[in-house]
């Protein structure tokens, strides 16, 4: 991530948008860590169900919202604002309408990426989020040390494609380029899922 320490990013509503929603992803993806550090296993899947939400939404900020849901993101809080931003689309909506949009705004392998974490993880975050199965049986029978390590790999999937959100916002090839290849780079700490 030192590439983007010192980038300048576009300032655009849109770019605004998702550079801030960005920022929300790589905080709940650091939450992640702490929390596998204090022992709190079940409650860093929570925090990473949360991390993948703020980068799809961040990623249909930046390839796929009209510009009502920009403005609608970009209110300031209100009671009022709160209420608007409800009529926004699900997560499902939002992968959906990215998935439009590849090969005019959006990158195949972004779409990709989205569905097949979600397709991977979703039910089990849920589980986790809503005090399921899952959790009572991490709780009854322990956390395996090789699901931790899959928890961690699958945050930081999460936090290199925030990164190469991040990196599109700069507009800057001296950025994307090298941020391209971090998947290669770092293959023994990421899922199978974002390898390219």
């Amino acid at each position: 991530m030192s590439l983007l320490f010192d980038a300048a990013f576009d300032a655009s509503p849109r770019a605004e948008a998702s550079l801030g929603l960005c920022a929300v992803a790589m905080e709940h993806a650091m939450s992640v860590r702490a929390l596998m550090s204090g022992g709190l296993a079940t409650s860093a899947v929570g925090m990473m169900r949360l991390q993948f939400e703020a980068l799809t939404r961040s990623m249909w900020l930046l390839y796929a919202a009209n510009e009502a849901a920009i403005s609608k993101m970009l209110a300031p809080l209100s009671p009022e604002s709160e209420h608007i931003a409800k009529s926004l689309p699900s997560l499902n909506e939002m992968i959906e309408a990215i998935g439009k949009r590849v090969g005019t705004h959006a990158p195949a392998v972004a779409h990709q990426q989205l569905m097949h974490f979600k397709d991977v993880s979703w039910h089990a975050m849920n589980s986790y989020v809503h005090g399921g199965i899952h959790p009572l049986r991490r709780s009854a029978d322990g956390f395996p040390v090789a699901l931790a390590s899959n928890i961690l790999r699958n945050s930081n999937g999460l936090m290199t494609m925030t990164g190469m959100v991040l990196s599109v916002l700069t507009g800057d090839e001296a950025v994307t380029k090298p941020m391209s290849r971090i998947q290669a780079d770092f293959a023994d700490c990421l899922p199978e899922l974002v390898k390219l």
